[in-house]
């Protein structure tokens, strides 16, 4: 494929029109045009198709335009790298988004990781990106068994049922608990769900559902509701917050065994353990 096709393509994309992609690439309507339609011919697939007057992406094109944005950004900045001395070789962290919003700012604290990309996956499917090379080490306590990754159990973090002072802590059935919308993809464990909560030995009060763990903490804030996260990120929530709005721990069922969640590094399968490897188990064991 020839890049300078792909640059257009991806303008084509960004602007959704063929006007304005020609204003920003400086060449005519017909020269564009034939550009997209010698694209498809190189890659063998139908990447956009009529639109009244105008041309929109087919479904295959947005995914074409998906996988070639960053590949495209990277040869672009070929040059620019050149000139300074730097090349693309970034570190790729991925765990879920409790551990990335809260851990993130800790661990650059000890570890100077330079290029960075952060991936944020669930269980299951962080397990499928370390297979398939996307992500270098993943973060997790609710490790879901798979083919071809390794796990390490490097610390334990204390969890807690945390809200704001004002709920009735001798009636925890009444709690009003948000909780992550969406279990763990894969193989079923003792923990249900994202939070590590033991939902085979405690019921609770279920009150609201939601993808990102930072909306649930928002309505902790809010006082709508409570939630189970590790301590580490509570404590760290509320050095950055108004004394009225900082979490407090409540009263739980937990026993204070149950409490304690494993936090594991996980990594392909036959990987030697990098420096990096261990600078980020040793500055996860400082969470507690």
């Amino acid at each position: 494929m020839d890049i300078d096709r792909v640059r257009y393509f991806q303008i084509f994309a960004e602007t959704g029109s063929l006007v304005k992609a020609c204003e920003v690439l400086h060449i005519s309507q017909p020269a564009l045009s034939k550009a997209l339609k010698v694209l498809e011919g190189e890659v063998g697939l139908k990447l956009v198709e009529p639109d009244g007057r105008g041309l929109r992406l087919t479904e295959i094109g947005k995914r074409f335009r998906a996988e070639t944005s960053e590949i495209l950004g990277q040869w672009l900045s070929v040059p620019k790298r050149l000139r300074e001395g730097k090349s693309w070789n970034p570190t790729r962290l991925g765990s879920f988004e409790v551990f990335t919003t809260y851990f993130l700012g800790h661990l650059l604290k000890y570890v100077d990781l330079g290029s960075l990309e952060i991936h944020e996956h669930g269980p299951g499917r962080l397990e499928k990106e370390i297979v398939d090379g996307s992500v270098d080490i993943g973060i997790t306590y609710a490790p879901m068994p798979r083919a071809g990754v390794e796990f390490e159990e490097v610390t334990k973090v204390k969890m807690g049922v945390f809200g704001i002072i004002g709920y009735s802590q001798e009636n925890f059935s009444s709690l009003p608990f948000v909780i992550p919308l969406l279990p763990g993809e894969g193989t079923p464990s003792k923990v249900i769900g994202l939070d590590g909560w033991p939902d085979h030995r405690h019921e609770r009060n279920v009150r609201y559902r939601v993808t990102m763990m930072e909306s649930a903490i928002e309505l902790c804030r809010k006082g709508y509701a409570v939630a189970y996260l590790p301590e580490f990120v509570v404590r760290m929530h509320n050095e950055d917050i108004l004394p009225e709005r900082r979490l407090k721990e409540l009263k739980s069922p937990i026993t204070q065994k149950e409490r304690f969640q494993s936090v594991f590094l996980i990594q392909r399968k036959g990987l030697a353990e990098t420096k990096l490897y261990r600078q980020v188990a040793k500055c996860l064991r400082t969470l507690d």
